[in-house]
């Protein structure tokens, strides 16, 4: 895998999503509605990312016919002792991020200096890639060049930009340029592999477009970022031993496949950032609603509190909160904390 230095632009991209923004519902005949509509469905990213990372805790790392022998129906409900305990990493980077962005600071290195003091306070859940970047921070000169260095030393690409990138759609969600630029830049904070950042920018685009009231075409986002330079992700998958099947689809001009089964193959490398992405890619199209297709999520096994993370922030935003389960949003943590962030994002989106 090669790095090809931060993503900044993505002429292309830009163009069709912000065609597909400009010629989406005719917002300004019911402004209040559309204002109603859209703050449930940014405060749905944040809680469904929530919900995603909190019901996938428990079967973390198993394989999927562990986790069927022991929750035959399927893991449906969150530990209510979550409520009292520190934020798991994927929550808690996404909450960083947000503040980072609210905080009226340079973000980028706001976010930077918020995760050196999070790994310090909490650090719950954190992954290798990103404590050796962390680590760096703390004795670097340029907190930003530390995940260059770790990348140059481990040319890996793991999932850990794109389980926290969803509020980046959120107050980027009318600005395409900035959307993809912030994206990549807010990834490549931990997370500097080229794949990692496309991840985070096509993770956001769909998010966006819901956000907007607009059904993602998964092949034309994709079709538009490889135009844009976006490397062969079914290759890079492949060649990683991850499973392709969704990336495969939408290359061929299709969504990714509708039913569960394909989630259910061997994962290789589970915190890999194209199966995360891949999980996300297919909670835009599937026909499942939000509970079930987030039990499915979770019911694949492997990274399931990351993966089902990613496929809760896009459910949340194709779905709104009124389709998370009262049952599950009672157990996030500082719960008026993400929903105070989602409603502050959406304020700043507008100027």
């Amino acid at each position: 895998m090669n790095d090809t230095g931060i993503v900044a632009q993505s002429p292309n991209l830009v163009a069709l999503l912000a065609d597909a923004i400009a010629n989406g519902p005719n917002w300004d005949a019911r402004e209040r509605a559309r204002d109603t509509v859209l703050a449930e469905r940014a405060r749905g990213v944040l809680l469904g990312l929530a919900c995603g990372n909190l019901l996938g805790l428990p079967v973390e790392g198993r394989w999927h016919y562990d986790i069927a022998y022991r929750y035959p129906q399927g893991v449906l409900f969150i530990d209510p002792h979550e409520r009292d305990r520190d934020l798991d990493d994927d929550l808690a980077q996404a909450v960083e991020l947000a503040e980072a962005f609210l905080s009226g600071d340079d973000y980028v290195r706001g976010f930077a200096g918020r995760l050196i003091e999070w790994a310090w306070v909490n650090g719950r859940g954190m992954g290798g890639t990103t404590r050796r970047v962390i680590n760096r921070m703390r004795d670097s000169a340029d907190a930003l060049d530390a995940a260059r260095l770790v990348y140059e030393q481990s040319p890996i690409a793991p999932n850990g930009g794109v389980m926290r990138c969803a509020p980046v759609a959120i107050v980027r969600r009318s600005d395409p340029a900035l959307l993809i630029s912030d994206s990549a830049a807010t990834c490549a904070v931990t997370h500097y592999a080229n794949t990692c950042q496309w991840s985070c920018i096509l993770i956001n685009a769909v998010i966006a477009l819901f956000l907007n009231g607009v059904e993602p075409d998964l092949p034309a986002i994709y079709a538009s970022a490889r135009a844009d330079g976006c490397p062969d992700l079914q290759e890079i998958a492949r060649a990683d031993g991850i499973l392709a099947y969704a990336l495969d689809a939408v290359a061929a001009g299709e969504n990714p496949p509708a039913g569960t089964a394909w989630l259910l193959d061997d994962h290789g490398l589970i915190g890999h950032t194209l199966l995360a992405m891949q999980f996300g890619l297919w909670a835009a199209t599937t026909p499942l609603g939000f509970e079930d297709a987030l039990v499915a999520s979770v019911s694949a096994g492997g990274d399931t509190d990351t993966n089902a993370a990613v496929a809760g922030a896009v459910l949340g935003a194709r779905y709104d909160t009124s389709a998370i389960p009262r049952r599950w949003i009672d157990c996030i943590p500082q719960r008026q904390r993400i929903v105070s962030l989602a409603n502050g994002l959406l304020t700043m989106g507008r100027r």
